[in-house]
């Protein structure tokens, strides 16, 4: 049997041996009438069980501090010294924030942050792009964007469509630093290319 499940099991029954020395101890400092009908309650139904699982609770404590271990081993978290000299204290580590700050970003690329809808038009408008590799997250958003805005690919980071531009989008490349990496044209029917952007 794994050490985990081991402890557990002791956990389990040292419980069940507590809750029945507290239920026959509540039976035996009662007074005869309220004595006998909980023991007659316990009979039927067994001691009644505590609020806590210590099993449950003790496999929540060690995935906690295995989680812990874990953000330390990768150098994302430190163990310090408390000021009571006492207890210690767990602090992010420079590493850490950096981690956390770009998990923030990343997530404003996330599937659940494109909400555009298609809004058709006459005007061809071509949008090329040219964003660096080590941020392809950043192209994947632009791509299920353009997408959603019913924009095709007509080659590489060159799409075309006959959509409108939603103001919101131009402030969505601008909130997550792609102005600079984005350019839009709009072809009118005399074939004369407009900048947008």
């Amino acid at each position: 049997m794994a050490r985990g499940k081991f402890i557990s099991k002791i956990l389990e029954i040292l419980q069940i041996q507590a809750e029945a020395t507290i239920d026959l101890l509540d039976i035996f400092t009662s007074g005869y009438a309220e004595a006998y009908r909980k023991a007659r309650k316990t009979m039927k139904y067994g001691p009644p069980q505590f609020k806590t699982d210590w099993a449950s609770q003790y496999f929540q404590r060690q995935q906690f501090y295995s989680l812990l271990n874990q953000l330390k081993n990768q150098g994302l978290i430190e163990k310090k010294k408390g000021n009571d000299k006492k207890g210690s204290i767990w602090k992010i580590t420079k590493k850490g924030l950096e981690k956390l700050n770009l998990m923030k970003t990343k997530n404003l690329f996330i599937k659940k942050s494109i909400n555009f809808k298609k809004e058709p038009d006459d005007k061809i408008r071509v949008i090329i792009f040219d964003i660096p590799e080590k941020e392809r997250y950043k192209r994947n958003w632009l791509r299920m964007v353009l997408v959603s805005l019913g924009f095709s690919l007509l080659q590489q980071s060159v799409w075309i469509g006959k959509s409108k531009i939603p103001e919101r989008f131009i402030f969505n490349l601008q909130k997550r630093g792609m102005l600079d990496y984005v350019q839009i044209f709009e072809i009118n029917k005399e074939g004369t290319i407009k900048q947008l952007s």
